[in-house]
């Protein structure tokens, strides 16, 4: 195994939270809220979002922003985007294994899975702060930091290629750190216990301390080494619990203030996760089993560096953004089992893999400050990427006269240069209007070397330029305190490629507009209710297709293509409820078709079926809906109580264009309950309370080329139970 590369400040997350633990009492002692407590008195309260890059409040913004909360998040027990992703109808989680999830807004996919999906860019953006994530290769980071002292997430709904350019046709979600705070001394430990129905049992430690240096100076550092239990017993290599998670890693922030209209945060995180074994079950998804002779592992390493200057102007904010990513991923996957439902029957195939990338990134901008009748924010962005990787298929018995069936290496690199602005006025009355517009230009190279089946194989370097504008209208009407109707018109777009198998077909960018109109209404003190309707009309939609096998390969392989047209329409709603101090409620519902307006050939076995008009795009459900509640009350030995309950649908999907590979609907209920007293926070959770197996994605052979299918379902019941310590 090739030693990676790793930060020279990565400690285990066992070191940083014993050192936080130790920390506490060297600290000096200062008066402090439980979390709890601090969530009770933020209700209520409006939430200032930046997702426009320059400050406004949520419910003021011409679109529809969704906030998850870190504190709830992680009083709610979320670990993951699995968790926290499911409390936002509308956006769905498609799981896979590690750093192989993908997430589709308002429909806007055509892969479950990015296995087999090859180089091409996510249609959700991911951005740390303000850095982008994605990737035009394929290869980039695929970002699932934990809610463990995790300021907010921000899920944009709608394209924002205005603001956060390619990548973002369906939307983009945004996490956002918790940053050092000056003058104040603080420190949290926590110890969590996991147990999964039917799987193991893990134990997870969490530190967090923040320290002011000066006057102009503070140092936050997190820690967290997180361990999830397996429930997924290999029968083939004969591992109970196959599928563990550990993740650990770290983050350290400096804030700096040398005057008082300047500040500048670093940031440096670094995060390595390791995977025991597949999240996949087949051929049954009732049970909790596979067979393969060899454990399907992974690892992924994922490097962050951020530096964030704002500089107060006085009408207006100055800022630049400075960020670096890296990751570097292995994997040994077992594809036996493909291999056997193509009448292959062979005592082994196995595909191990190596892939490494890091990026670059700068922007500039400049923004208004609130309280203008103009509002705006102007700026340039530059990206450079670069990723490279080697994949092989082996099959030691070589049945196909060669031991190594496949051996390619590939290579790429890729920039995106743009000048952005987007303004708002108002006219008075309640009326303002606002335009604003991204000019860009993208390049990618790739290339690939190596042999299949014994046979050369490659392409390139083959280089594909592409450059345009997007643009943005908003109108908007304030009729009340907090009561508004919206509507906006905006575009998105998507880089092109080459596929990275035969034929090496090259794939063009793809773009949208979406049209969407809204409500936001208070219709009495302490309920806000929201409504959306949209429609997305996308132009070259991406799609993953298969080639037939062809000889001497009997195997089929993927690639990337364009659909003509399709269109997703659809409404949302979301109320929240503050019935009184001690009990509120949210509810959210999403209704979206997702079709396609022109039909598809599709290649599947040695023919091909037809994906007619109006094939619905997969992935995504026609119907989601999440129902949040939580009490507060009193709790025994002079302790403040809280108890959440979540309940979550998620309708019918199909997995494939062409309607195969369907997945049925399913339901979760979450239940929790926490109780503070002073420092202390005792808390104890069970996540999916039914235990219910709901399919969140499937891969495997398309239609016509065998009935392999491989399952993600859902986390089955697991119990936590957790001690926190807040100083």
């Amino acid at each position: 195994m090739t030693k990676q590369h790793t930060l020279p400040f990565r400690p285990t997350g066992l070191v940083f939270a014993l050192a936080s633990a130790g920390l506490l009492a060297a600290l000096p002692a200062t008066a402090q809220q439980s979390p709890s407590a601090k969530a009770d008195e933020d209700q209520g309260q409006r939430i200032v979002v930046t997702a426009s890059k320059r400050q406004e409040k949520q419910r003021e913004v011409a679109g529809t922003v969704s906030v998850l909360d870190g504190g709830d998040l992680e009083r709610r027990g979320s670990r993951d985007q699995e968790d926290s992703l499911k409390l936002t109808p509308g956006v769905q989680f498609n799981k896979g294994d590690i750093a192989s999830n993908t997430i589709t807004i308002r429909g806007i996919g055509t892969a479950t899975a990015n296995e087999g999906s090859g180089a091409q860019q996510g249609p959700t953006g991911s951005y740390i702060e303000d850095v982008p994530m994605a990737s035009p290769l394929g290869k980039g980071t695929v970002q699932d930091p934990l809610t463990w002292d995790l300021d907010r997430v921000e899920v944009l709904r709608g394209p924002q290629g205005v603001l956060f350019g390619s990548g973002s046709l369906g939307g983009a979600v945004r996490y956002l750190y918790n940053k050092p705070r000056f003058g104040e001394v603080e420190a949290s430990v926590k110890a969590e216990v996991a147990k999964a129905s039917a799987g193991g049992t893990e134990l997870s430690l969490y530190g967090m301390v923040n320290a002011p240096l000066s006057a102009a100076a503070a140092l936050r550092v997190v820690a967290f080494d997180r361990r999830d239990p397996g429930y997924i017993d290999n029968l083939g290599s004969r591992t109970k619990d196959a599928n563990d998670v550990h993740q650990r890693g770290g983050r350290v922030l400096l804030s700096l203030r040398p005057m008082k209209d300047l500040n500048a945060t670093l940031v440096l995180s670094t995060q390595k996760t390791d995977q025991g074994d597949t999240f996949s079950v087949s051929p049954d998804p009732g049970r909790l089993e596979h067979t393969s002779p060899n454990n399907s592992t992974r690892s992924s390493t994922s490097d962050f560096y951020s530096l964030t200057v704002d500089w107060n102007l006085g009408a207006h904010t100055l800022t630049s953004i400075t960020g670096h990513w890296r990751n570097k991923g292995m994997a040994l996957i077992d594809d036996t089992e493909l291999f056997a439902s193509q009448g292959i029957v062979v005592p082994q195939v196995y595909r191990p893999q190596t892939s490494s990338s890091k990026a670059t990134s700068q922007e500039l901008r400049i923004a208004s400050n609130p309280g203008r009748t103009l509002s705006y924010v102007a700026g340039f962005f530059h990206q450079d990427m670069k990723g490279s990787g080697r994949g092989q298929q082996i099959d030691p018995s070589a049945a196909f006269g060669v031991a190594t069936l496949v051996d390619l290496t590939s290579q790429g690199s890729g920039t995106e240069s743009a000048v952005f602005a987007d303004t708002e006025y108002s006219f008075g009355n309640g009326w303002s209007a606002g335009a604003g517009g991204r000019y860009y230009r993208t390049e990618v190279d790739s290339s690939s070397t190596g042999t299949q089946f014994g046979a050369p194989s490659g392409f390139g370097p083959v280089g594909t330029k592409d450059s345009g504008f997007t643009p943005k209208f908003t109108l908007k009407y304030r009729f009340a305190a907090d009561s508004q109707w919206y509507a906006v018109a905006a575009k998105g777009y998507r880089y092109g490629g080459v596929n990275g198998s035969a034929p090496f077909k090259a794939y063009k960018s793809d773009s949208l507009w979406s049209y969407e109109t809204g409500l936001r209404l208070t219709p009495m003190p302490g309920l806000q209710l929201d409504l959306a309707a949209f429609v997305l009309d996308w132009k070259d939609a991406q799609f993953t297709y298969f080639i037939p096998p062809t000889p001497p390969s009997r195997l089929p392989e993927s690639g990337i293509d364009n659909v003509g047209k399709a269109r997703s329409t659809g409404v949302e709603a979301a109320l929240r409820y503050r019935v009184n101090a001690a009990f509120d409620l949210a509810a959210s519902l999403a209704y979206i078709e997702a079709k396609t307006q022109a039909a598809v050939a599709i290649p599947a076995g040695r023919g091909s079926i037809t994906a007619p008009v109006g094939s619905r795009l997969p992935g995504t459900p026609e119907l989601q809906a999440a129902v949040q509640a939580n009490l507060r009350f009193a709790g025994p030995f002079a302790s403040q109580g809280r108890a959440n309950a979540t309940y979550t649908h998620v309708g019918d999907r199909v997995m494939f264009l062409g309607g195969n590979k369907p997945a049925d609907a399913y339901d979760t209920i979450d239940l929790g309950v926490n109780f503070a007293r002073g420092s202390w926070t005792l808390a104890a959770g069970v996540a999916n309370v039914t235990n219910e197996k709901g399919v969140m994605s499937i891969t495997g052979a398309p239609a016509g080329v065998g009935a392999f299918a491989q399952y993600f379902l859902q986390r089955p019941r697991t119990m936590t139970m957790s001690l926190r310590y807040d100083h």
